[in-house]
């Protein structure tokens, strides 16, 4: 078999993986708060064989170590890491007084089973002991921890500030995070990071949500691409089959 095919079939794998990315993108178009990846990839060497001169008892021998000067001559592609894109979504109006969106870079913060988690996601409710939970449940941190309105009429500013009647119960936590060191991303459509800092350039927008980040035809556009590029690739496998086949049916034959 063609050696070559190994070179193509990863760069089939590598489209594929793109492609299953793109998906994922175009499936989260209408969730709150959802941030698109970006697939990174990363070429692979593989081994070579090179000489290099070593003295024996019998003069100079070669030993195959190294690698040899030169294009070598095939590379391969494989996923690197998924990035995240984290500019900021459509803001909707819902006029809902619990729906929140964050104007700048905060996060909101929330507890869950497994610690501590962030989103962007401010579609809130309250849930039977009158805590401010996520669409999931989680409770959402204050500045005091958990948020537990009393009855009355709720308030929110844009601080965060909570006023329960006119009278200020507890106030939201924003957490924002250092460029080089965003949140990854975790189950739930949840962020999860080691260290956060409150939030000073971040404000609250009560009655609205802030829609998914991915651009749908953008997407589109890169899900139409890759699927070109794995049928290329594709049909790069084939021929190089093809000319393996043609080459032992010939070989055969003069024999």
């Amino acid at each position: 078999m063609n050696r070559g095919i190994y070179p193509a079939l990863s760069g089939a794998l590598a489209h594929e993986r793109r492609m299953q990315i793109f998906a994922n993108n175009m499936a989260n178009v209408t969730t709150a708060g959802f941030k698109q990846d970006q697939q990174a990839f990363k070429t692979i060497f593989p081994p070579h064989r090179g000489f290099v001169p070593v003295m024996g008892s019998t003069g100079v021998i070669q030993r195959a170590i190294a690698r040899p000067l030169g294009t070598p001559e095939r590379l391969f592609a494989a996923p690197d890491r998924v990035t995240t894109t984290f500019e900021p979504g459509r803001i909707r109006l819902t006029g809902n007084p619990l729906d929140l969106a964050i104007q700048g870079d905060g996060f909101f913060e929330v507890r869950t089973p497994q610690g501590i988690r962030y989103t962007r996601n401010g579609m809130f409710s309250l849930d039977g002991q009158r805590r401010l939970v996520t669409g999931l449940g989680y409770p959402v941190m204050g500045t005091s921890g958990e948020i537990k309105l009393p009855v009355g009429t709720i308030e929110i500013d844009a601080q965060g500030t909570i006023r329960v009647n006119n009278k200020p119960v507890a106030t939201i936590k924003l957490v924002e995070f250092p460029s080089d060191a965003m949140p990854q991303k975790s189950e739930g459509g949840l962020f999860v990071a080691d260290h956060g800092r409150p939030a000073k350039q971040s404000v609250i927008q009560v009655g609205y949500i802030e829609e998914s980040n991915v651009n749908v035809i953008g997407e589109m556009v890169k899900l139409i691409q890759g699927m070109r590029g794995y049928e290329s690739v594709h049909k790069l496998i084939q021929t190089l089959d093809k000319m393996a086949e043609t080459a032992i049916q010939e070989v055969g034959r003069v024999a």
